[in-house]
C-alpha cells in the first residue's frame, strides 16, 4: 500500500511538472463603440487549446507552458475576430474589438471536414451561428431550421420535428443524419432523428451546419439528402451561469378544443474552468404543453367529400379516428342472402326449397344497400397522450493534457412524451434516451468512442389500441351479428327509412343511442371517452405487450468507435484526412416490433474507411478535393463511394466563386426496414431481409401487388401475375451539383445559388402484396423493397442576405424540387412528399432604439401530394408568418424577447394524418453571467 502511494505521488508530481505555466499573459478588452468592459470574450493561442475568458471587468489572465513568439485570437459572437503577434511577456495589454457581421465570412467545418471560408466550400451548406440563433424569430433554435434555404420540415407534434432536404421527407426520415457533438443523434430502434428530443438545449447550441445534399463519402451511410451537424458549447469557452424561461400559449381557436393551453420551456445551463486544464458543464433543459392536435376527421375513403361523416356514411374511416379500420370489408350486400334466408323461415314462415322461399330471399336480398359497415372508434384525442414533456440532462468533463490535446468524456439522458406517425400513429409516452461519450481531440483528429440506448418506456400503438379496444368490448363477429340483425329487423320487418334503419342497427350494436345512453343496462355498450369503461379497455389494451396488447418494448441500442487524422502539419504539399468507423447495433424488442424474439436480441454492425486529398492551386484561386470511403455491412456486399468536387474563386479577392460535384452516396436499410414485424390490424408490416420475408412465405408463394398505394381500400392485382421481388440491397444514388456565391454592392449583398441531380438505383420504396389474393386465407403485407426503376430528383435554389444601413437585415429563398420515375409496379410507394416551390422572406433590424431589436420572417409552401404507410392524400398549401422582438437589459444581464409562430394563427399540417399546427405565442427570458 504505502509503494502504491509513493508511485501515485510522484505521477502527480510529474503530471503536474510537466503541465506547469511558465507563461502568463493578462489584458483587458473594451467594446469600441462604447468603451465598455466585454465579458466571456474567447483569448486563445492559435493552433492550440491554450486559452481564457474575459471576466465581468473585461480583464483577463493566460497561462501558459508556452514561450512567445505565438499569435492569439480574440474572438466574440457578433464582433470581428482579432489575431495578435505576442513577441514579448507583458501584463498590460488593452483591447478593443469591433462590432461587426461580414457576410460570406462565417467559418465552416463539416462540408471538408477542415475549417475553410463559408465563400469557399466545394458542396451546398448552410450555417447558424450564434447570433443568427438569437435573431430567430421561432420558439427555438430547431424550429429556426426552417427558414434555411431548401429546408423542409414536417411536424408529427410539437416536439416530433424532422428537418429534410431535396425530396422524400417522409415520417421516417431515413436519408437526413443528425449528429450532436459527432454523436449521431438517432434512437436505433426507430431509425431516424426524433427531432430535437434528445438533442441540445437551447443554451447549450454554438453552431448549426447543415450540410445540404449527398454526404456519405465523408459521414458514412444515410444523409444522402443532408446532414444536420450540431456543436454544443465547450465549458472552456463558455463559461459561468444561464438560464432562459419560456412562456406561451397554444391552440388558441382550435376547433378540436374549446381554450387554449400554456406552454413552458425552462433551461440552465452551468460552465466553469476549475484551472487551465480541467472544466466541465452540466445543462438541463424541460419543456411542458398540451400537443398540437391531430384532428382531421375526413373519411380515408372519400378524402374529396368533407361530408363524410359517421353520422351519414356507415362505412366512415375517419384518418384520425381509430377503431373504426376496415380490417374484413362487411358489406350489407354480400351478407344479404342469408339474412333474407333467415327472415324467410322466422318472419314468412317459408320452408327452403320452395319457389316462395328462393322468391322471398331474391326480392328481400334486392333490398340490401351495396354498403360497407365499419365499427364505431374514437377520436386520437382520446387515445393518446397529449401532455407533452420533455427533460434533458446533459453534461461534460473536459481535461486538456496539453496544449494539443482534449479529453472530452460527456453524458446525456433524455426522457419525452409526443407523437409520432408510422404505420399508425405512436403515442411515445415516458420514452427515454442515453449517450456517453469519451473523445480524444487535438487540431489534427480525434479518437472518438460513443454508445446510445434507448427505452420505449409506455410507448404504445395508438392506432391498434381502438381496433383492439373494441374487441375488448364485443368482438367484431358479435358486433356484425347485432349490427346486421337489427338493421334487417329496421329496414325489412319494420319498414325504417334507410338512415334510420342505419341508426338503429349502431345502435343495436354498440348498445347506445345517438346521444350516448344505453340501451339495455345488461349488456356491454360501446365505451365513451373518460368513462370507467373506457379506461379499464384502455389500460387493459395498453398495459400488454404487442401482439395482445399495443404497448411497444424497445430497448435497442448502438455503439460507435471512430478516428479522423489530418496530416497539414506532416504533408504540405497537399491536404490528406484519413479515418475509420466501426458501428454495432443491438436490436432488442422482445418481439413486438421487430424479428427478435424474448431474450434473443439480434446483433448486426457495419464498418467503413476513408480518405480525402485536397489540393490548392493558381494562388489558391481554386481547390480540388477528392474523397473516397468504402463500407461493409453484415448482411450487403461492400459499398464504395467516392466524391470528386472543386471551388473556383473568380476573383483575386475570391469573393465570388463557382462550385461543382459528383459524388455517390448510399444507405444501408434502415433497422426498420430490415427487421421489422408489426401486425398494424389491416396489414402486416415486415422487414424487407430474406429471413424475415421467409417467416411469411414470401419466397415460397406467389405474391401480388396491389392497385394502388392503400393497403385497406386497395384490391390486389393479378392481370400480370405474381410479382417477382428485386434482390434487396442497399439504396445509392449519384448526386450532380452546380453552385455559385458571391458578394456584391461592397459585400452587403450575398448571393448563393445551386442547381442538382439525383439519380437513385436500388430505391428502397413501400411494397404492398397480397398472397392468396381473393380467398379466405389472403393477407396483405407491407414490406421495404429495393427497386429496379431508375428514380431521379432535380432541383434548384437561390438565396440572398442583404445588410442596409443603420443595422437594417433583408433576407430571402426560394427553392424547387421534382421528381421523376421509370415505369413502377401498382402499389409502389416513392414517398417523395416534397412542395415543388417553397420561399422565405425575413426582414431584421438591431437596434430600432437603444437595445431593441426586431424580426420577421415569412414562408411559403405549395400544396403536394404525400404518400406514407399510414395514408396518401393531398397537402394544402400553406404560409406563416413569424415574429420577435428582443429587449436588451444588460444593468441584468437578461434578455426578453415577444414572439409568435405562425402569428395569424392559420392551422396547417405538413404530412398526411399528422398534426395540426396553429399559432404559439410567447415571452422569452434569458440570462447570461457573462452579458454583454
Amino acid at each position: 500500500m504505502k509503494s502504491f502511494f509513493l508511485t501515485l505521488t510522484f505521477i502527480v508530481v510529474i503530471i503536474f511538472s510537466a503541465f506547469s505555466q511558465d507563461y502568463v499573459l493578462s489584458g483587458t478588452i473594451k467594446d469600441k463603440a462604447t468603451g465598455q468592459p466585454m465579458a466571456g470574450v474567447n483569448i486563445a493561442i492559435k493552433d492550440t487549446y491554450i486559452g481564457t475568458i474575459s471576466d465581468k471587468d473585461g480583464k483577463f489572465k493566460l497561462e501558459s507552458s508556452k514561450l512567445p513568439p505565438f499569435v492569439i485570437r480574440i474572438s466574440m459572437m457578433g464582433y470581428s475576430t482579432l489575431e495578435m503577434e505576442i513577441t514579448a511577456q507583458t501584463s498590460d495589454l488593452d483591447i478593443t474589438l469591433e462590432e461587426t457581421y461580414i457576410l460570406g465570412q462565417e467559418v465552416v467545418v463539416s462540408a471538408s471536414l477542415i475549417e475553410e471560408s463559408y465563400l469557399q466550400t466545394p458542396v451546398s451548406i448552410e450555417k447558424l451561428g450564434i447570433s443568427d440563433l438569437k435573431r430567430t424569430t421561432a420558439a427555438n433554435f430547431y424550429d429556426g431550421l426552417y427558414n434555411l434555404k431548401g429546408v423542409d420540415m414536417n411536424v408529427q407534434s410539437l416536439t416530433f420535428k424532422t428537418p429534410n432536404t431535396r425530396g422524400f421527407n417522409g415520417n421516417t426520415n431515413y436519408r437526413f443524419n443528425q449528429f450532436v457533438d459527432g454523436v449521431d443523434n438517432t434512437p436505433a430502434g426507430l431509425g431516424f432523428s426524433a427531432g430535437n428530443i434528445f438533442g441540445l438545449s437551447q443554451l447549450d447550441i454554438e453552431s448549426v451546419e447543415l450540410l445540404v445534399g449527398a454526404s456519405s463519402a465523408l459521414y458514412g451511410p444515410g444523409g444522402m439528402n443532408g446532414s444536420l451537424l450540431m456543436t454544443s458549447k465547450n465549458p472552456f469557452d463558455y463559461q459561468g451561469l444561464s438560464a432562459s424561461m419560456q412562456v406561451g400559449v397554444m391552440h388558441l381557436g382550435a376547433d378540436y378544443r374549446d381554450s387554449p393551453t400554456p406552454m413552458t420551456d425552462f433551461n440552465l445551463r452551468y460552465a466553469k474552468k476549475i484551472n487551465n486544464k480541467l472544466a466541465f458543464k452540466v445543462v438541463m433543459s424541460y419543456l411542458e404543453a398540451t400537443d398540437w392536435h391531430a384532428a382531421d376527421y375526413r373519411d380515408k375513403n372519400n378524402l374529396d367529400d368533407p361530408r363524410s361523416t359517421r353520422q351519414n356514411n356507415e362505412g366512415y374511416d375517419g384518418v384520425n379516428v381509430y377503431g373504426d379500420d376496415i380490417i374484413v370489408p362487411v358489406n350489407l350486400s354480400d351478407v344479404a342472402p342469408d339474412v333474407a334466408a333467415g327472415l324467410a323461415e322466422s318472419v314468412a314462415g317459408l320452408e327452403p326449397g320452395t319457389p316462395e322461399f328462393d322468391m322471398y330471399v331474391d326480392s328481400v336480398s334486392a333490398l340490401f344497400p351495396n354498403q360497407v359497415i365499419s365499427r364505431t372508434g374514437w377520436k386520437e384525442k382520446d387515445l393518446v397522450d397529449y401532455n407533452t414533456r420533455n427533460l434533458r440532462i446533459q453534461g461534460s468533463l473536459n481535461y486538456r493534457f496539453s496544449e494539443k490535446y482534449e479529453l472530452i468524456v460527456a453524458g446525456g439522458y433524455g426522457n419525452g412524451t409526443a407523437v409520432y406517425t408510422a404505420q399508425n400513429r405512436f403515442s411515445l409516452s415516458n420514452f427515454s434516451t442515453y449517450m456517453a461519450r469519451m473523445e480524444l481531440k487535438s487540431p489534427e483528429g480525434y479518437i472518438r468512442l460513443w454508445t446510445t440506448g434507448e427505452n420505449a418506456g409506455d410507448t404504445y400503438d395508438a392506432g391498434t389500441t381502438g381496433l383492439l379496444m373494441n374487441e375488448e368490448w364485443k368482438p367484431s363477429e358479435q358486433w356484425y351479428t347485432d349490427y346486421i340483425g337489427g338493421f334487417a329487423q329496421a329496414f325489412i320487418v319494420l319498414g325504417f327509412p334507410l338512415d334510420a334503419a342505419y341508426s338503429f342497427a349502431r345502435g343495436a350494436a354498440d348498445n347506445r343511442s345517438p346521444e350516448g345512453t344505453v340501451l339495455n343496462p345488461s349488456r356491454p355498450a360501446f365505451p365513451l371517452p373518460g368513462s370507467n369503461e373506457f379506461n379499464q379497455a384502455f389500460e387493459k389494451v395498453t398495459n400488454q405487450v404487442i401482439p395482445d396488447g399495443t404497448l411497444v418494448i424497445d430497448k435497442t441500442s448502438m455503439s460507435n468507435a471512430e478516428a479522423l487524422y489530418n496530416f497539414k502539419n506532416h504533408i504540405k504539399a497537399f491536404e490528406l484526412i484519413v479515418g475509420g468507423q466501426f458501428r454495432h447495433y443491438r436490436i432488442n424488442t422482445e418481439g413486438t416490433t421487430f424479428f427478435d424474439e424474448p431474450g434473443a436480441p439480434v446483433n448486426t454492425w457495419w464498418w467503413g474507411t476513408f480518405a480525402q486529398i485536397g489540393k490548392s492551386a493558381f494562388k489558391d484561386r481554386l481547390k480540388l478535393t477528392f474523397s473516397a470511403r468504402y463500407d461493409k455491412h453484415q448482411k450487403f456486399d461492400g459499398i464504395l463511394t467516392p466524391r470528386f468536387s472543386m471551388v473556383y474563386a473568380l476573383d483575386e479577392e475570391q469573393k465570388h466563386s463557382i462550385r461543382a460535384s459528383i459524388q455517390r452516396a448510399f444507405r444501408y436499410p434502415s433497422v426498420t426496414d430490415m427487421f421489422v414485424d408489426l401486425n398494424v390490424g389491416a396489414f402486416h408490416v415486415i422487414g424487407g431481409l430474406p429471413e424475415v420475408h421467409d417467416k411469411y412465405g414470401i419466397r415460397s408463394n406467389p405474391v401480388y401487388p396491389l392497385t394502388g398505394s392503400n393497403p385497406i381500400t386497395d384490391r390486389p392485382y393479378v392481370d400480370d401475375g405474381p410479382l417477382e421481388l428485386p434482390v434487396f440491397r442497399p439504396e445509392k444514388m449519384t448526386a450532380q451539383e452546380l453552385g455559385y456565391r458571391g458578394l456584391f454592392f461592397q459585400d452587403v449583398l450575398l448571393v448563393d445559388a445551386y442547381i442538382f441531380q439525383n439519380i437513385y438505383s436500388g430505391f428502397h420504396a413501400a411494397q404492398l402484396l397480397a398472397i392468396n389474393p381473393f380467398t379466405p386465407e389472403e393477407k396483405k403485407y407491407q414490406t421495404t423493397v429495393s427497386s429496379d426503376s431508375r428514380i431521379t430528383t432535380f432541383g434548384w435554389a437561390i438565396g440572398g442576405n442583404l445588410r442596409l444601413p443603420k443595422k437594417f437585415r433583408i433576407n430571402g429563398n426560394i427553392a424547387y424540387n421534382s421528381i421523376t420515375n421509370d415505369e413502377v409496379p401498382p402499389g409502389f410507394q416513392t414517398q417523395f412528399n416534397t412542395p415543388d416551390y417553397r420561399l422565405n422572406l425575413g426582414v431584421g433590424k438591431d437596434e430600432i432604439v437603444r437595445n431593441l431589436s426586431a424580426n420577421i420572417n415569412w414562408r411559403w409552401q405549395n400544396s403536394f401530394y404525400w404518400e406514407s404507410t399510414f395514408g396518401n392524400g393531398e397537402i394544402p398549401a400553406y404560409n406563416t408568418l413569424d415574429v420577435m422582438v428582443a429587449y436588451r437589459m444588460p444593468k441584468v444581464k437578461s434578455i426578453l424577447k415577444l414572439g409568435a409562430s405562425n402569428v395569424t394563427n392559420q392551422y396547417y399540417t405538413t404530412g398526411f394524418g399528422n398534426a395540426q399546427i396553429g399559432g404559439l405565442y410567447y415571452v422569452t427570458w434569458e440570462f447570461n453571467e457573462f452579458f454583454n
